[in-house]
């Protein structure tokens, strides 16, 4: 057994637990045993040291002590993935081992909640979480939404068989100012062994944590946020089960627009700008200076139903769900400063349909598959608009009416059959059929003295289609190791730009190509300590060809000339490792650990004639990033935990010219928990460190003035914490 020891102090760095995920949340919910946490989520419940893939399974404890209700929180604890976001209420974008997603594209990784995809994030208040599960690569044989370099499954608390209730409330506050939430969770049977129903109300309201002191109109930035969602589960048979979900949420945000870019350099902007264009006044580390008139608006509504059968010999899950999302932002100064000249915004309204359904083999099988057919349509419809000098929030001047249709097919499934008693092969595909639609109407998008950019009348049609296969070998030597390898293909479809540029751009920028990714793994799980800890490691490597990239055109001055536009002309490779380790090494304390290092590198990459970031890193994926969190609960009541998260040098743009140095971030927790009641004290980013964390531009109206701008991660932040349940 000298091995297993040799390979636990080869991995003894970091390292979460891991999951296969392939079914809806209808399943039982997840359970410890002597063998450890099992995951319910696949078809056949097995421990976590069992999955032959690379993922990090965070359990309800865990999301508890963590506090996380929101999706952004969760990248904190998984090594290699990072979830980008253009501002404080903007879109969230998945990047998993480099493999980086942004505003303009469609995420590459696929994201589940109570079965339903999730391909357009925004902030996405997740209610009572039971469980998260994020597998890293591709998992389109699974699953019917694409999963180019990863899933994330997250399941909310279903309707239980007994009331209960818990009410949770909060105060905080920050450099810019203060806030606060409250959330009432409640359920249980309306009919005793048929019929139980649950629902979820929040309500959440602070100052912007980035504060625009140039407002003409006098707001410096809030953000308010209502949440509900109820649920049904109907259960007629023993073998039968529906549920059906409902929800809405409410955005408003006024003196904020989506996408907030701060200067990355001040003193150079207040050199600039400061006596001239911002009549004396200086922007700081959270504060910016802009006249443009900013208000964001976000309403949601989701309707879904799952039916789960379990017919002996198989069990079908059926899912269908329609997602109505209308975001209307106005604000983005194109100057960047307190002067009156141009200003943007943009409405967005979005319909989502899913149909999903899955057919698989049950639980204990010897031979494990599963196979499922899917259905996804959206459409989009977007309008820009442009305010030219002094003006109020109804001056904007609206463009054409742009509009986009979706349509995806796919076919997928998955088999897995034992070759010896301790070897196993996995085989897979998926056919994936993507239709692409645009209409626009001929207009200008007038921008006053920065120009005009122009739209041109199109009518534009496009179908992808592509087969995806996958293949994993895993061998268990001993009980407590298992070792595999794995590759898989990845697949995002082409589109068409939604944009507009000046006469001065000469190239066809409508639309851009479909992407394909090949990703080949192998990894390692060890269980030690009588399976009170769990070590995973692996190493992977990645080549993307028909990189989907969005850039900004810019003239010889730095000056943008169109607006974002996507390309498929470039290449890319990712490569690295993580780490993780798990676990209670006693019954007060609970360890997770992460290491992930991953070299992500444009390997072509020609956007314009004098625009080539060929041999770059890919922005916005940082060299390493590593987590350590413990909660320690020494005698009973007494609550602590602490909290390290660290990242590695960052480029902000594909030009690589602007960079987010290496930063740690620390938080801290501590409380009294009793039968009912719990309190606890919170700090977030203890050391008040400034992170840019989003694409870094130019300024868009001057061009090159010594400095680039960029989005920034919350501020130090203090809080309180209550809740009672019931």
């Amino acid at each position: 057994m000298a091995y297993r020891f040799i390979l636990a102090a080869l991995l003894s760095g970091v390292a979460p637990a891991t999951a296969l995920a392939q079914s809806q949340p209808t399943e039982p919910e997840p359970d410890i045993t002597e063998d450890g946490i099992i995951v319910t989520a696949t078809r056949q419940p097995s421990p976590l040291a069992d999955t032959p893939v690379a993922a990090t399974v965070l359990t309800e404890q865990f999301i508890r002590d963590a506090r996380i209700d929101s999706l952004r929180q969760i990248d904190d604890y998984i090594p290699n993935v990072q979830f980008n976001q253009t501002g404080q209420v903007g879109g969230t974008y998945v990047t998993i081992r480099g493999i980086e997603s942004n505003p303009f594209i469609v995420n590459r990784a696929a994201v589940y909640v109570d079965g339903i995809p999730f391909r357009k994030l925004r902030e996405q208040t997740l209610g009572t979480v039971e469980q998260i599960e994020v597998l890293r690569g591709p998992q389109g044989t699974l699953y019917g939404a694409n999963t180019e370099s990863g899933l994330i499954v997250i399941r909310t608390r279903q309707p239980s068989d007994a009331f209960e209730g818990e009410v949770t409330g909060s105060g905080f506050g920050f450099g810019n100012g203060i806030g606060g939430d409250v959330r009432l969770a409640m359920g249980g049977p309306l009919i005793e062994d048929r019929l139980t129903a649950s629902m979820v109300a929040s309500y959440s309201h602070a100052d912007s944590f980035v504060r625009n002191i140039g407002s003409s109109i006098g707001e410096e930035g809030q953000l308010s946020e209502a949440f509900v969602q109820g649920k049904l589960r109907w259960t007629p048979s023993a073998t039968v089960t529906l549920d059906l979900l409902a929800q809405t949420s409410i955005l408003r945000a006024p003196g904020l627009y989506e996408q907030e870019f701060l200067p990355i350099d001040h003193d150079v902007y207040n050199r600039n700008y400061s006596q001239f264009f911002n009549g004396g006044r200086r922007a700081g580390r959270f504060t910016l200076i802009n006249d443009a008139p900013k208000r964001t608006a976000e309403d949601e509504v989701l309707l879904a139903g799952n039916l789960n059968v379990d017919f002996g010999g198989a069990v079908l899950d059926f899912n269908a769900s329609w997602r109505q999302l209308d975001v209307n932002s106005q604000g983005t100064d194109l100057d960047l400063t307190a002067l009156p000249g141009a200003a943007g915004a943009n409405r967005d309204d979005e319909t989502f349909w899913n149909f999903e359904a899955r057919l698989a083999s049950p639980a204990g099988a010897r031979i494990q598959w599963v196979a499922g057919l899917n259905h996804y349509r959206s459409s989009e419809g977007q309008i820009l608009s442009t305010l030219v000098g002094p003006g109020g929030l109804g001056d904007y001047v609206p463009a054409p009416l742009q509009t986009t249709r979706s349509r995806d097919y796919a076919v997928f499934g998955q088999v897995t059959v034992p070759l010896v008693d301790t070897v196993r092969f996995t085989a897979g595909g998926r056919y994936e059929q993507a239709e692409r639609d645009k209409v626009q109407e001929a207009g200008v998008l007038d921008l006053g003295p920065f120009g005009q950019f122009q739209f041109p009348a199109e009518d534009l049609s496009r179908t992808f289609e592509e087969f995806l296969p996958k293949a994993s070998l895993d061998w268990r030597p001993d009980e407590a190791l298992l070792v595999y390898v794995s590759a898989a293909k990845g697949w995002i479809p082409g589109g068409f730009n939604l944009g507009a540029a000046s006469s001065a751009v000469t190239r066809d920028f409508s639309g851009f190509g479909a992407e394909t990714l090949w990703s080949y793994e192998a990894g390692a799980k060890l269980e030690l300590l009588g399976k009170r800890l769990l070590v995973s490691g692996a190493l992977f490597h990645i080549d993307a060809n028909n990189w989907q990239e969005f850039n900004v055109l810019v003239n010889d001055q730095g000056q943008a000339i169109s607006t974002n536009l996507i390309t498929s002309d470039a290449n890319v490779r990712s490569r690295g490792f993580e780490l993780e380790v798990t676990g209670k090494p006693s019954a007060t304390l609970e360890l997770a650990a992460s290491f992930g290092y991953v070299d992500s590198t444009y390997t072509d990459y020609r956007f314009s004639a004098t625009q080539d970031f060929t041999g770059n890193r890919v922005r916005l994926v940082p060299e390493y990033d590593a987590s350590l969190s413990a909660s320690w609960r020494p005698w009973k009541g007494l609550f602590v935990r602490g909290e390290v998260a660290a990242s590695g040098n960052t480029p902000l743009n594909p030009e690589n010219t602007a960079f987010q140095d290496a930063v740690v971030l620390i938080g801290g927790q501590i409380g009294w928990e009793a039968e009912h009641w719990s309190a606890r004290l919170y700090v977030e980013n203890l050391t008040d460190e400034l992170v840019f964390n989003t694409n870094a531009f130019a300024n868009f109206a001057f061009g090159n003035d010594g400095t680039l701008y960029a989005g920034v991660a919350p501020p130090r932040v203090v809080g309180m914490q209550l809740s009672y349940k019931w």
